[in-house]
């Protein structure tokens, strides 16, 4: 073994290890408590990691995941009519469940947006419940979160207009996303066939086309 091959060999490692370190970091960085660091890298860290790094625990206590949501689409044409809408999550949802052993991840392009638009920092999220509990005035979005918004917005319309190729017959002027949210029977409704949660629905602005670039 050369002493060049060893040095490439320790290089690599080292190098390794520091992309390791900063991804850990940056993962750490998503799940901790609201701070100034978060509120000033808080957009760089959701880039990063959205879609495929993105942290979701919404799984295990104490809130686990009651509800499913997804994505509908329409586009407005040049010469002034509109579009039915699309159904944009049925695609990804079929390609997750063609296979059992390789999933496509395409759909966490969408959960992994909606996600961003509707989480908060803990410690705001309880607030905003105490408030509107106590019938107050809400607490605003915070400017991250805002931002945050904003960029989850024009990443699930980007990926609604590549959906859609069809629309307008491609003269497409403006394409409007929206999200709908089904909440799911309680617990204690469970043996209840006639039991159904209530859909609610959520209409985005529309944008240009040239705007998603």
């Amino acid at each position: 073994m050369t002493k060049t091959y060893r040095n490439t060999k320790r290089a690599a490692l080292l190098a390794g290890a520091a992309l390791l370190g900063v991804h850990m970091a940056i993962s750490a960085l998503s799940q901790a408590p609201l701070s100034p660091a978060k509120l000033k890298y808080g957009n760089a860290v959701n880039e990063y990691l959205d879609p495929y790094f993105a942290q979701n625990w919404m799984l295990f206590a104490p809130t686990p995941l009651s509800e499913n949501r997804g994505i509908l689409a329409r586009a407005k044409c040049t010469n002034g009519t509109v579009s039915a809408f699309y159904d944009v999550s049925a695609k990804g949802l079929e390609k997750a469940r063609n296979s059992r052993f390789f999933p496509s991840r395409e759909i966490r392009l969408i959960s992994g947006n909606l996600q961003q638009i509707s989480s908060s920092d803990e410690i705001l999220r309880r607030l905003r419940e105490k408030r509107m509990n106590d019938k107050k005035p809400q607490i605003p979005l915070l400017p991250q979160e805002k931002v945050s918004e904003k960029e989850a917005i024009k990443n699930l319309t980007r990926y609604a207009f590549d959906q859609i190729p069809t629309a307008c017959d491609g003269k497409v002027a403006k394409i409007q996303v929206r999200m709908w949210l089904h909440e799911l029977p309680p617990w204690s409704k469970r043996n209840d066939e006639s039991a159904e949660g209530k859909t609610k629905a959520t209409d985005f602005a529309w944008i240009k086309p040239k705007d998603l670039r």
